[in-house]
């Protein structure tokens, strides 16, 4: 792969930290302004009531009926913030053309997505353990204060997360896929890798610095201290799967399976279809990890490697690397 840091994209700003700063304010926008707003038009239109978002909003789960409501909330919050607000930093500052910019094509993406398949598991599986090591983590005793805000902001995030992921219905686990699975995909490896990938690639032309520097924002946006290693981890693989293919659809695909494999493994437990509480922090047997950890590795280096050698040439092959 050739010129893999050089950038097919002419942005009409050309200092990368105006750009930052112009992303952050955009997507701080869309979370507080245009997601909100979406919510509040169809709560309201559903509803028949100019109260009702807000009534939802102050006490979200006093009503088991309207959990449904609460969901689309936030997939419009998301929408907002993570796919509207960034295309309109995208089409207006940089006015590149998106999917020439963002989708190098490959020469057999069935093969490519396939191995993301199997890397995102494996990696799943080794993962387990950073979860269960994260969960324990015990700060020193002058951060007692900090431990004890970090625990009790995740334990209201836990409660409301089961509290919606409840799967009732089959039509509330397709609409929890959509909002868990499908925009989160698309939004956050959108902002996250699309776009601030590469303007730290611009900023430093060390695309393994932009690379951890993006998962480190990824992982963070979260607000799970206790849970920041996997998903640092997690948004670095996204990162290297952007980087190597110069394809955003990849990590997309591997952002999706990722969620949608953990809702769809919640669904078959709530349904009886397993044992295996998906919900727990604890690892799996070492011996799953150490199979699965070598695994992880010979498949990674293996795409890496099948990446390289199968990208569609083209007069200007090269992957997005600073905005």
């Amino acid at each position: 792969m050739k010129n893999e840091i050089e950038n097919p994209i002419s942005p009409s700003v050309t200092n990368p930290w105006v750009l930052l700063l112009a992303l952050v304010l955009i997507s701080i926008g869309g979370l507080l302004f245009i997601g909100p707003a979406l919510a509040w038009g169809f709560v309201t239109i559903v509803t028949g009531s100019t109260t009702a978002f807000q009534d939802l909003l102050l006490n979200p789960m006093g009503d088991p009926d309207t959990r449904w409501l609460l969901m689309v909330v936030q997939g419009f919050n998301h929408l907002g913030g993570f796919l509207i607000a960034p295309l309109i930093f995208y089409f207006t500052l940089v006015k590149g053309r998106f999917f020439h910019d963002f989708f190098s094509p490959q020469s057999n993406m069935f093969m490519v997505l396939l191995l993301t398949v199997m890397v995102s598991f494996s990696f799943m599986i080794v993962d387990t353990v950073f979860i269960e090591w994260n969960e324990s983590v015990k700060l020193p005793e002058s951060l007692s204060g900090l431990e004890q805000w970090a625990k009790s902001l995740e334990d209201s995030m836990k409660e409301l997360t089961v509290y919606l992921t409840k799967f009732d219905s089959p039509e509330y686990f397709l609409l929890a896929v959509l909002v868990i699975a499908v925009l989160p995909g698309i939004g956050e490896e959108l902002i996250f890798r699309g776009l601030l990938q590469n303007i730290f690639l611009r900023m430093n032309k060390n695309p393994h610095v932009a690379i951890w520097l993006a998962a480190f924002f990824f992982s963070a946006i979260h607000f799970q201290f206790f849970g920041f290693l996997p998903r640092l981890l997690l948004g670095a693989l996204f990162g290297y799967l952007y980087y190597w293919t110069g394809n955003l659809l990849v990590p997309i695909f591997a952002h999706f399976f990722n969620n949608f494999f953990s809702v769809l493994a919640l669904y078959a437990y709530q349904k009886g279809l397993t044992d295996i509480d998906p919900e727990t922090s604890e690892a799996l047997p070492m011996t799953y990890i150490i199979v699965f950890g070598v695994l992880f590795i010979v498949l990674i280096v293996y795409f890496k490697n099948y990446v390289s050698t199968n990208k569609v040439n083209r007069e200007d092959d090269r992957m997005v690397g600073s905005l």
